[in-house]
């Protein structure tokens, strides 16, 4: 299926488990908008960067793909060749449940139309413009892992390892971002809670300046307590 492809294509695969992220529960904040909810509390510095709209990426999902991947070139000196760990929100309508046909399965639908001055189609026409709309939204849908979700509090999500760069595999696809990542030592962890204007960065100083430093970021410096600009 498209995301096991995706995945694979970016050297990834999904996890039998969430055991990668056991231990994220116990070091979050407060369920909510805070930095400290979206990053796990310990690390030495926190940043925040807007997921604000770029001349290049209008839309706000490739938008959020371009403004995670330079994210993640600042983050690459200190991560290496490691796995790096992605969690992708179960709730997200583009996933359909494993071994399901996804031109059927729930959370999204295919509409047909037509202009009011163009004649009505026939039945035949009308079902091959459906069928045709069905499989190209099943070539955008995600199927989700027969594994075992992480649980975290009034959240669930879908995990994957690979490379650095395969916290993008999805961004051709319909997927957002994954709300998680972090490789393998901990070193880092970047936060990207749904329906969300920005992402919260927790890691070295080092590299909280390396993000304040780029000016295409827009990055601040952050606290646990900190509130992101996310959707009510």
């Amino acid at each position: 299926m498209a995301g096991s492809d995706a995945l694979g294509r970016a050297g990834a695969s999904w996890d039998e488990g969430p055991g990668a992220g056991a231990w994220i529960g116990v070091r979050l904040g407060e369920f909510g908008q805070s930095v400290g909810h979206a990053v796990p509390h310990g690390y030495d510095a926190y940043a925040v960067v807007p997921l604000r709209p770029h001349p290049e990426h209008p839309d706000h999902l490739e938008d959020a793909h371009a403004t995670l991947g330079r994210v993640l070139d600042a983050l690459a000196p200190v991560t290496g060749d490691q796995p790096v760990h992605c969690g992708l929100w179960e709730g997200w309508g583009f996933l359909f449940d494993h071994g399901a046909d996804p031109r059927y399965a729930p959370g999204m639908g295919a509409l047909v139309g037509w202009g009011a001055a163009e004649p009505s189609p026939d039945a035949e026409e009308l079902e091959r413009a459906r069928a045709a709309a069905r499989e190209a939204m099943a070539s955008r849908r995600v199927e989700r892992p027969a594994a075992e979700p992480l649980h975290l509090p009034h959240r669930a999500y879908h995990l994957w390892t690979g490379p650095l760069r395969a916290a993008l595999a999805l961004a051709g696809l319909h997927g957002d971002p994954p709300s998680l990542v972090w490789p393998d030592d901990r070193t880092w962890f970047v936060g990207v809670p749904i329906y969300t204007r920005e992402l919260a960065v927790g890691g070295p100083g080092r590299v909280v300046d390396a993000l304040l430093a780029d000016p295409a970021l827009g990055a601040r410096r952050a606290a646990p307590d900190d509130l992101l600009d996310v959707d009510d």
